[in-house]
């Protein structure tokens, strides 16, 4: 793979972090498109009971694109590696990746503490009239602390599993640890052969499906950099990588909560053996998609179009500020047109226009001012460290 900047996983990424968005938006507000339950809807139509049951779910199915960032970062965190096979290029990760995700994390933390401080969320307000009280109108009920926020931003979010204040950010100790587990895999076994059983053997013993997805990334990125056999000719096949990735689709838009029985998804329901249906399909969806992905030039042409790179330039920013926008201005909006003349769709889907123009501007702001800031701390860091000798090759921010 001669692509430096590897843009197509970048806009697949992106996608992702759309559908991880959409999903918590649907969850909170729109509930009834996951349970696909008559208990959960707003209107008398349908159609809106039976979209759940449609691959038209992958939009908004925040597991996958969960296990999309995971599976992501085990590939771009390897792919220097394997280009070069320089080892100070796994040192200064390991310094590096605290400090590249400090900055930004600290700042939505200090947002969202500053919104409950001054009593600006509004989603305890708003969880009946949604329809969905025992999910989003449980967060972000305590009360805030300047030493809790500052204890969470700086070392919970990263190394305790903590996400009080910023609920998606249950992610981040998983993305730490999960990349010290590639950098000390690649430094061990990067250039021994032995390394392709011993992915199969820690996958085995994992028995996490967050962590497992790292190592699936890196075992993606050694195949498609390092060859494989049998590899060449199933890309030369054209129609198998779509096959793939269509069947990473099915996978991947495994209803989450709703009854799959009499659908398209009732062979794959594993939950008769004590299997979480749910969360296995997703992972397998990505992994699929993303093989797929990395062996089809057509489909990365797709994800390289100008709107799935930006959508991946700025997934970070997206994915840290949705939420205080979403437990403020959208429970907002919908808290003051509870009562009003429009209908509940209506008014919802006002409410969706304003919130992603407000997100997509504060991303953007955050990424330039903040995210950047955080790259460069941790480029000097690293400098420090073990000198200011750089990789060159993949230039991606994950």
């Amino acid at each position: 793979m001669e692509k430096k900047k590897l843009e197509f996983i970048e806009g697949f990424k992106g996608f992702a972090c759309l559908s991880v968005i959409l999903s918590h938006f649907v969850l909170a507000f729109c509930n009834v498109l996951v349970t696909c339950s008559s208990l959960n809807a707003h209107g008398s139509s349908k159609l809106e009971l039976l979209l759940g049951k449609t691959p038209l779910n992958l939009f908004y199915s925040g597991n996958f694109g969960v296990y999309v960032f995971f599976i992501v970062s085990g590939f771009v965190l390897s792919y220097a590696f394997f280009m070069k096979k320089d080892e100070n290029y796994l040192k200064r990760g390991v310094i590096k990746r605290y400090f590249r995700l400090l900055l930004p994390i600290v700042v939505v933390n200090l947002f969202v503490f500053l919104l409950m401080k001054f009593s600006l969320t509004y989603n305890t307000q708003v969880a009946d009239f949604t329809k969905n009280p025992v999910w989003f109108g449980k967060f972000n009920t305590f009360e805030p602390s300047v030493l809790g926020v500052l204890k969470e931003a700086f070392f919970g979010n990263f190394f305790g599993f903590q996400s009080n204040y910023v609920s998606p950010l249950w992610t981040i100790s998983y993305e730490i640890y999960g990349s010290f587990l590639v950098f000390f895999f690649l430094g061990l076994f990067g250039k021994e052969k032995i390394r392709y059983p011993l992915y199969i053997i820690l996958i085995l013993l994992l028995r996490d499906l967050n962590y497992i997805s790292f190592i699936v990334g890196m075992m993606i990125c050694d195949v498609v950099v390092n060859g494989f056999p049998y590899l060449d000719v199933y890309k030369s096949k054209k129609w198998l990588p779509y096959l793939t990735f269509i069947v990473g689709i099915y996978f991947a838009s495994y209803p989450l909560q709703a009854d799959v029985e009499g659908t398209i998804y009732q062979i794959i329901n594993y939950s008769q053996f004590g299997i979480p249906a749910a969360t296995v399909n997703h992972f397998l969806g990505a992994s699929l998609m993303i093989f797929a992905l990395v062996s089809s030039s057509l489909l990365q042409k797709l994800f390289e179009r100008k709107p799935f790179r930006f959508l991946g330039k700025y997934s970070f920013g997206l994915y840290l500020i949705h939420w205080p926008i979403m437990l403020s201005l959208s429970s907002y909006i919908l808290y003051k047109g509870m009562n009003g003349p429009l209908g509940y769709y209506e008014l919802l889907l006002f409410d969706f226009i304003i919130t992603i123009i407000v997100v997509f501007i504060l991303s953007i702001l955050l990424v330039k001012y903040i995210d950047s800031k955080g790259v460069r701390m941790a480029n000097k860091i690293a400098d420090l460290c073990f000198g200011d000798k750089k990789i060159k090759g993949n230039s991606s921010k994950s």
